[in-house]
Order: structure tokens, then sequence, then C-alpha cells
């Protein structure tokens, strides 16, 4: 019956499982590697060497969106993630090496091109394997294992680089590369090409015009917008705030990170279990969303830094319940032959808005003292989260904007 939790098979589950552990890995490595690839270049004082990070781990979302939607729907998704696997790998090999800053931004740059069509193939893989209308069951372990990495990243990769250098810590990005590869080779299940529709043409750019013209999407992809722009907004201020207008140490500093992903962890995992009608999933991705708009405000009006760590893990646990609700409602409003293209849209359209928020957030905190960026952030948040809600509520009652074929 329609709003009962999906259950998958036993091969299902072991691949999912086995993604989770690829993944985990993979993304424990690539936190482990930026902090080394920071701790590389913040030194020398460039701080065109700390944007130029930026830009060439971003990028390559934004402009290979369409292409890389396009190769994931044409070609079978296990034996392409393999080998993305392996070339992240050897490139990421590269960045071990000792090498100047130009190389390190221009093979960073090389890898997330690589990266840029992994992702989308292995989202569009995990919906594969759990099957029509199971997507959100999939999306919850791959979610917390992201969230979980977010902790345990980052801090590994501090104490590496403390203990051993940068070297060793970018060749276990490497190895985590490789594993992944190797790992996803095991998988049982594969997503294959379909074939669309006789007479309709798939351009590279499908992903893009079905969210324009969705009448669910279309306003969920704003709302995913303002959203992930606040985060990346505050983020840019929450170390100022923290160290000096709240006087935290770097250790305080540094727990509200973990705080904050150990809460998506919590919240990836509940949302397995959440209904899987088309309604509530709405529900709980617009409510989780004018929550986090709520708590990035309320952290502004906080006196000491033991007051952000419960509304930090708070905001965690909605942050997963939406990343877990936004893809399996991505997936099921479009036919399985678009989900390369559109997962990699709904990727250029995040990225897009954390860079865009990035910039702005410090734009802002030259004029603006942090605690005005975080309630200017979440004021802004809260409003566009209700009106563009509404707006998705609405076309989810009405039954509006049927999903593609």
């Amino acid at each position: 019956m329609p709003g009962e939790p999906a259950v998958l098979g036993p091969s299902q589950r072991r691949d999912i499982g086995l993604l989770v552990v690829v993944r985990g890995i993979s993304f424990v490595g690539d936190g482990i590697a930026l902090v080394a690839l920071f701790l590389r270049v913040a030194p020398l004082g460039h701080a065109w060497a700390v944007a130029g990070l930026a830009i060439a781990g971003s990028l390559p979302f934004v402009v290979l969106a369409p292409l890389a939607g396009h190769v994931v729907d044409r070609v079978r998704a296990r034996p392409l993630l393999v080998a993305l696997g392996l070339a992240e790998a050897l490139v990421c090999a590269g960045l071990a090496l000792d090498t100047g800053v130009a190389a390190a931004l221009g093979l960073l740059f090389a890898l997330n091109c690589l990266v840029a069509f992994s992702v989308p193939g292995y989202t569009t893989l995990a919906v594969a394997i759990a099957g029509p209308g199971n997507a959100q069951r999939a999306q919850g372990p791959l979610q917390a294992a992201q969230g979980l990495a977010m902790v345990v990243g980052p801090m590994l990769g501090g104490l590496l680089v403390g203990l051993v250098g940068q070297r060793w810590p970018l060749g276990l990005d490497a190895v985590s590369f490789a594993v992944a590869g190797v790992g996803t080779a095991l998988v049982v299940h594969d997503r294959r090409p379909t074939t669309p529709a006789p007479g309709e043409h798939v351009s590279a750019f499908a992903g893009i015009a079905l969210v324009a013209r969705d009448a669910l999407l279309r306003p969920l992809a704003v709302d995913i917008f303002a959203f992930l722009a606040t985060l990346g907004m505050v983020n840019v201020a929450e170390v100022f705030f923290v160290t000096q207008t709240l006087h935290g140490s770097p250790l305080a500093y540094g727990a509200l990170g973990a705080s904050f992903g150990a809460g998506t962890v919590v919240g990836s995992l509940q949302a397995a279990r959440l209904s899987r009608d088309e309604r509530h999933q709405a529900a709980w991705l617009c409510g989780t969303i004018v929550a986090v708009g709520l708590l990035v405000g309320g952290v502004s009006l906080v006196e000491n830094v033991g007051e952000i760590y419960p509304l930090m893990v708070v905001a965690g646990v909605a942050v997963g319940i939406a990343n877990v609700m936004a893809i399996t409602l991505f997936s099921e409003r479009a036919a399985e032959h678009l989900h390369g293209r559109l997962f990699a849209a709904l990727g250029a359209i995040t990225t897009t808005a954390d860079v865009g928020a990035t910039v702005a957030g410090g734009a802002l905190l030259s004029v603006l003292a942090p605690r005005t960026v975080y309630l200017l952030g979440g004021v802004l948040a809260t409003v566009a989260a209700v009106v563009f809600g509404a707006l998705a509520m609405r076309a989810v009652t009405r039954g509006g904007g049927a999903s593609a074929v």
C-alpha cells in the first residue's frame, strides 16, 4: 500500500550495504585529502591558491553536468563506476606527490572532472538497485555514510597531516578511490541504459528542462537552492562567529562540525523509515528546510558556544532528512532513463548555490558582523522556504507536474 515502507530483497540489501561501505570509505578519503590540500597551500599565504582550490573542487560539477548526466544515462553503471574509481585513484596518486600549487590545482580539477561523473552514477545505481518506489530505503544509509564521513574525514586529515605530513593523507585518498572502484565491481545489480519512448529526443540538458517544467520539482529546486545558499553563507561566518564573537577555542569550533555531521547521520537513517507517500515526502522536505532556516536564525541569538551544539545537532537531523527526501522525490518524478541527467542537474544546482553563497558570505562579512550574517541568512532562508515550500505543497496536492516519461 502507498505510504508503507518498501522492503528490499537480500541481494538488494547486500548491494546497498556494499555501496554504503565503498562510498563511506571514499567520502572519508575525500575529507582527509581536502584538509591536506588546504594545509598545503594555506601556509604559502596565497589567497588565490585557496580560492583556486574551491574553484577546482566545484567548477566541474557545474560545467560538466549536462555531459555527465548524458554519459551516465547512456552507459552501464557498474563498469563505468569501476573505471572512474581506478582513474580517480591514479589522479589522486599524482596529488600525493610533492608538487607545486599550480600542479595541485590542475590535478584537483582533473580529479573532480571524474567525480562529476561518478556522483550521479552512484546515485542512479543506488536507485536502480532499490527498484521503483524504494529510493528512500536506499538513500537513507548512503546519506548517513556521507554524514559520518563529514565527522571522521576532516578529523583524521588534521591528525594525519600533523603526524606524517601531507603526502600520506593524499595517498590514502587515492587508495579510497581504488577501493571504491574494486568494491563496485562486486555489486551484483547493474543499471543498464534504457530506451526513451519512440520519437522522444533526449538532449544532454533534459535534466535541467525537466526541473524547469515540473510543477513540483521547480519550486523544490528553488527551495533547495536557497537552503544550500544559507548553509554556504553561514559556513563562511561560522569560524569568525565562534572564535571572535563568542571567544570559543579551535576545538570548540571543530566540534560544531562533528555535531552537525552526527545529526545528519541520525536524520538520514530516520528518513529511510518515514512514509514514502509523495505528499508526505514533500512535506518532510519543505518542513525540514524551514526548520534549518529557523535554527540558523536561532544561532544568531546565542551568547556562548555551548548553546550552539544542540541547534547544530537538530539542524543536522533536518538536513539528513532533507537530503534523502530530495533525492527520492527527484528520482520518482522522472523516467528511469533521465535519472543520470536529473541528478547531474541537481548537483549543478547545489554546487552553484554553495559557491555563490561562499562568495556572498565573504562579501557580507566585510560589512556586517558574523552574528548579523547568521540572522540575515536565517530570515532569508525561512522566507524562501515558506514561499517555495507552499508552492511545492500546492503542486503535490493538485497532482500537478506529472512524472516525466
